[in-house]
């Protein structure tokens, strides 16, 4: 396998478990609307695209303008509630350990807001990670390529010598639209069937089974 010289993950579904997180917070905000609650089951499903596409997903029949409302409320509710289930997968300490032992270069590009992207961060990969990006006005959200291209050029790294991990279309649409191998992993939130028609270049089933495939072993 191609030695990737810089590795890029997503954040949710991927190096972190936010599922519980996010459906307690949207549980939060759309009962204060008197709106329905949302499983954790249709939560998962509409996770990738962001705090709007999150709430287009799960509220498909409110005007555009309440959706972008909603959108900020979950906004501010979660970026101050991000930190109370979350947590990373197991084995995904060991593989960023295990890369930054290797010499390989690493960063976090998520559609999550910044503020609990780098909350996040601070919490348990700032000794791992070179930086984790979320969304911002200066950059277009994924699958557009902006922030994958943002990251490469700050860890110095060419595309064909970087891959983009995650766990759902988005990434992979954002991997190809940037120009980089992809990477999906089925223990995130998207099941490995709907993965399997996208057609990764790896498709990997633990983070152990990551570790030996970037590393070689």
């Amino acid at each position: 396998m191609k030695q990737y010289k810089a590795i890029i993950f997503d954040m949710d579904g991927t190096v972190l478990d936010t599922l519980d997180e996010l459906t307690t917070s949207l549980a939060h905000v759309y009962g204060a609307h008197h709106l329905p609650v949302r499983t954790r089951q249709e939560v998962r499903a509409a996770l990738g695209y962001g705090y709007t596409g999150l709430i287009k997903r799960t509220a498909p029949d409110l005007d555009p303008a309440e959706q972008q409302k909603l959108a900020e409320e979950f906004k501010t509710w979660y970026s101050s509630h991000c930190q109370g289930y979350t947590h990373p997968y197991d084995g995904i300490v060991s593989l960023l350990s295990a890369l930054q032992a290797g010499g390989r270069k690493t960063a976090i590009v998520s559609n999550k807001g910044q503020a609990a992207v780098s909350e996040l961060h601070e919490e348990f990969f700032s000794h791992l990670v070179s930086f984790s990006m979320g969304e911002s006005p200066r950059y277009r959200k994924k699958p557009e390529p902006d922030m994958v291209w943002e990251a490469l050029k700050r860890l110095g790294c060419a595309r064909e010598d970087a891959v983009y991990i995650g766990d759902s279309e988005v990434d992979s649409m954002t991997a190809r639209n940037a120009g980089l191998d992809v990477i999906l992993v089925t223990w995130g939130f998207r099941d490995k069937e709907d993965l399997e028609r996208l057609h990764p270049d790896y498709l990997v089933q633990s983070p152990d089974e990551l570790a030996r495939l970037l590393l070689g072993q």
